[in-house]
């Protein structure tokens, strides 16, 4: 639990908010969404693509699979694993949204994660947005932050739909101009094999009107096994997470026109 601190102590109850009928039928009509999915996003991001009449650019789901294994002997390694198929379900989507910039084009580049069993460790986990410099993609910022962010892990200790919301984090766990955002989920420990777990990242980006392109967003989900917390490199498609014999990932790819 090496980002307890990260996302302090506030635990909150199943948002008691819900969407209007008229905000539903903007949603499948207007955006693009099935009524299946928007029972999975988070309430506080289905308003807001009301709200920013958001239109979906590419979206997707995946369901992933690998085995946390321990090495038996000291000079048995097991090598990095690429989750692939029934323990994890990883979608995201690209939306493009009003902007309030005259000059530039405004995107929303949504994913969450669900652990469909709960992993041998329950540690931090990392999840990252990467795009390369070449498409002309940038962050909003303010002073020294990223801004236009979020990011939220939730528990279900007991694993009966009773979901523990912690607090949205407005502030990425790390960023790298033109490349992309990263955001920290500190799996509780607690409720045993019974226990679930879920998250989602949320982070706005620009692009000048004058340019004119397709690129693709990389959305990459990493797993530690045995302790500590999966570390993040720069690559030519932008920020992800950092190769290793001790790191299980997971990765989607989002395509959007400008």
């Amino acid at each position: 639990m090496l980002l307890f601190s990260i996302f302090g102590m506030t635990a909150q109850a199943n948002d008691s908010v819900t969407l209007e009928k008229g905000e539903k039928i903007y949603l499948i009509e207007q955006v693009g969404h099935t009524e299946e999915e928007i029972e999975q996003l988070p309430i506080e991001v289905a308003k807001m693509l009301v709200e920013e009449q958001a239109i979906i650019e590419d979206t997707g789901s995946e369901i992933f699979d690998f085995v946390e294994q321990l090495p038996s002997k000291s000079y048995q390694i097991t090598p990095f694993g690429k989750i692939t198929s029934s323990e994890m379900k990883l979608g995201a989507t690209a939306y493009k949204v009003t902007s309030d910039r005259a000059n530039d084009d405004k995107f929303y580049i949504y994913a969450n994660f669900e652990w469909l069993t709960h992993p041998l460790y329950v540690l931090v986990d990392k999840m990252t947005f990467g795009f390369p410099s070449s498409s002309h993609l940038y962050l909003p910022t303010s002073g020294e932050n990223v801004v236009q962010h979020e990011h939220r892990y939730s528990h279900d200790p007991q694993g009966n739909g009773n979901w523990i919301n912690y607090s949205i984090i407005k502030k990425p766990f790390d960023w790298e101009p033109n490349a992309g955002v990263a955001g920290a989920f500190d799996l509780r420990a607690g409720g045993g094999s019974k226990a679930k777990h879920k998250g989602y990242m949320g982070q706005y980006v620009y692009v000048p009107k004058s340019k004119n392109g397709t690129t693709n967003i990389k959305v990459e989900y990493g797993h530690k096994r045995i302790s500590g917390t999966p570390n993040l490199s720069i690559f030519p498609t932008g920020i992800g997470i950092t190769p290793s014999s001790t790191v299980d990932t997971a990765s989607y790819g989002l395509t959007i026109s400008y």
